[in-house]
């Protein structure tokens, strides 16, 4: 694959092998428990120990991907401040993501190395081919010594610890690894 079509495409994730996640923000909407797992719309804010940048994560954008961006930890304070609508019911709040939820088990970890996947240039579905979106992305797996998480996006948020987690359109997509 050619990173230098376009700089979106992941090489950079490369950078969070061997950080420690730090804290986990999620942005969701208003609810009584906020431990519960299911996020629709959803933000992630990850920052790391000893890294001077954060992991942002967005879904249901299309209902299809997720955007991943890595950026300045001086850009975090206002991310949170123009995500967390106190005042208006009902709207967008930040959250400390707890170890108790499923995307908090991260806390604390080592990434190891990180997967991801991206829209293949082309792909057939029930006959129809289709082209992809070849600067977006299917999903993010962070691989610990104990832990294997993927985070994707599929009529919602998925969020899973199991290993062998199979996803919607895997034909769809080209995988990679940053080791």
């Amino acid at each position: 694959m050619d990173f230098q079509r376009n700089k979106n495409l992941g090489n950079w994730l490369s950078q969070l092998n061997g950080k420690t996640v730090d804290k986990i923000f999620q942005v969701d909407y208003h609810r009584v428990d906020t431990h519960e797992d299911g996020y629709l719309p959803w933000l992630f804010f990850i920052t790391f120990t000893d890294f001077d940048k954060f992991l942002e994560l967005e879904g249901d954008f299309d209902g299809d991907h997720i955007k991943i961006s890595l950026n300045d930890n001086s850009e975090l304070d206002n991310k949170l401040k123009e995500n967390n609508l106190l005042e208006l019911p009902e709207c967008w709040r930040v959250y400390n993501t707890n170890k108790d939820e499923t995307v908090g088990r991260l806390l604390g970890q080592k990434i190891e190395f990180v997967e991801y996947g991206i829209d293949k240039d082309e792909f057939e579905i029930n006959g129809n081919k289709i082209k992809g979106q070849r600067d977006v992305f299917d999903f993010i797996t962070f691989n610990t010594e104990s832990l294997k998480l993927t985070i994707f996006e599929s009529s919602g948020l998925g969020v899973s610890d199991d290993p062998e987690v199979k996803l919607m359109f895997e034909d769809t997509f080209d995988r990679y690894k940053t080791k």
